[in-house]
């Protein structure tokens, strides 16, 4: 019986259930005015502080400082980040708040509350967990699906990777100030969000894979994928408008990347949640990318690696009759060859000596590539009817996107159509993570793939 087939969606509290570090969080129009109730419910503290910057206090902080106050809590301090240039999940913005932190009255009996979207929450997530304080969570978007999980995604000596660190104990969601976020946060949470599938489809490849020897490709856990999953398909179409300020949207949004992030929480690592897509992001994240000037946010550049992951993987899985054929010229580059290969790639990035450690990690000789080869094409009509089963085919994605008002091509993002699919052979290198782009790399149809793309009026084009 094949074990990703369709179950019921598991609902927020089932999945919270599942969170060892998140007790609570409370989800509706007037979840500010619970925030004194959750402080005396789960910390011992004699302070707080608020973390926030010039656009989040604005939208919530103020009313959140408000609440505090009215409920004689004291207020240690506040810091607030300006709102232009816009904040990055960048480490040395932890080094500062963790200095700051300890120059304040009651330290350290002191409660961060994070007020923000993404990025406010992952500096403040790693910098308590530094400091051993628990937090409360504030957010002000369904931008990401990074608010509930233990793990920070962050820069750190140019290289994106997510530093383990505790999920906030509690979160209090106000639907009303999540619904009036800017429609640019909403639309990129959505693309986080359908991002899923991609992980879905890689998970698995990735047990197939590590069946067979393949490293870091973990079996399917049963539980957590349930929790992501079962009911995305159901979460993605009711969220669609939420980029248009609609109120039940949004609420359906926030609850499913919530639940994405309990996977997280409940697995300690992102297998369940981000395959391929997201090494594209990952890319274009050590790059800084910008569009006129302002920096592209993560759900819009994952969105933008899922159409790209949809297409790599359609094009894979397009034969019933078997998987593609390498080139009659194709010959697999030998250990020293393909280090070479990495080098050249990111010479003169900061992280090139840890892609190269990645990229190395998980070479494989050519005898147990060729037990993957064969393996695959032996079980290629059950393997490719798993994924085919989870993956949402390109023109339907792409109109959902539309709809949602996420990006649809890489000019919308500040990348030609042909940087975006050259992306690949970097995305493939960066993570020792077993997906799709490292099955056609083992298989050696890696390139005929991105030819295929490139030549296909279909993909990736407006």
């Amino acid at each position: 019986m094949d074990k990703t087939n369709n179950k019921p969606a598991l609902s927020l509290a089932e999945c919270l259930k599942y969170a060892d570090e998140t007790k609570d969080l409370i989800l509706k129009k007037d979840a500010f005015t619970e925030i004194p109730g959750l402080l005396s419910k789960y910390y011992e503290y004699d302070a707080v502080c608020l973390i926030a910057d010039e656009n989040t206090f604005k939208a919530a902080g103020q009313r959140v400082e408000e609440i505090i106050k009215d409920a004689r809590i004291a207020i240690a301090g506040m810091h607030i980040f300006p709102a232009e240039p816009r904040l990055h999940a960048e480490y040395e913005h932890i080094r500062f708040l963790k200095k700051w932190m300890p120059s304040l009255q009651s330290f350290p009996r002191i409660v961060p509350i994070a007020v923000g979207a993404g990025t406010i929450n992952d500096l403040v997530k790693k910098m308590a967990t530094e400091l051993e304080l628990p937090y409360l969570c504030v957010p002000t978007a369904s931008s990401v699906d990074g608010f509930t999980p233990s793990g920070a995604a962050l820069l750190m000596d140019g290289f994106k990777q997510t530093l383990p660190c505790k999920a906030p104990r509690t979160l209090a969601v106000s639907t009303e100030v999540i619904s009036r976020a800017p429609a640019y946060l909403s639309s990129s949470g959505f693309g986080d969000l359908a991002s899923k599938i991609i992980a879905g489809t890689d998970w698995i490849i990735a047990e197939k894979a590590g069946s067979l020897g393949a490293p870091e490709a973990p079996a399917i856990n049963q539980t957590a994928w349930n929790m992501v999953q079962n009911g995305l398909m159901d979460a993605l179409t009711r969220s669609a408008d939420a980029a248009k300020g609609d109120a039940d949207a949004v609420k359906v949004l926030f609850e499913a990347l919530a639940i994405t992030g309990f996977a997280m929480q409940y697995m300690k690592n992102a297998r369940p949640v981000s395959g391929a897509e997201h090494l594209w992001s990952h890319v274009w994240e050590m790059e800084d990318i910008s569009f006129n000037g302002v920096p592209v946010t993560h759900g819009h550049k994952v969105t933008i690696g899922t159409l790209a992951a949809t297409a790599f993987t359609e094009i894979f899985f397009a034969d019933p009759n078997g998987p593609p054929l390498p080139e009659k010229s194709y010959k697999r580059p030998g250990q020293d060859e393909r280090r070479g290969e990495v080098s050249a790639a990111f010479r003169g990035s900061r992280a090139h000596d840890r892609i190269i450690d990645a990229a190395m990690a998980k070479f494989m000789d050519e005898k147990k590539a060729e037990i993957i080869n064969h393996a695959f094409r032996d079980s290629w009509k059950e393997i490719r009817g798993r994924v085919l089963e989870r993956l949402l085919p390109y023109a339907e994605l792409k109109a959902l996107l539309s709809r949602a008002g996420c990006p649809l091509t890489g000019e919308e993002i500040g990348l030609s159509r042909a940087e975006v699919i050259a992306t690949a052979r970097r995305a493939q290198m960066i993570r020792n993570k077993y997906s799709i782009l490292d099955l056609a790399w083992d298989m050696g149809v890696f390139e005929g793939i991105l030819g295929k793309m490139e030549g296909s009026g279909s993909y990736l084009s407006g």
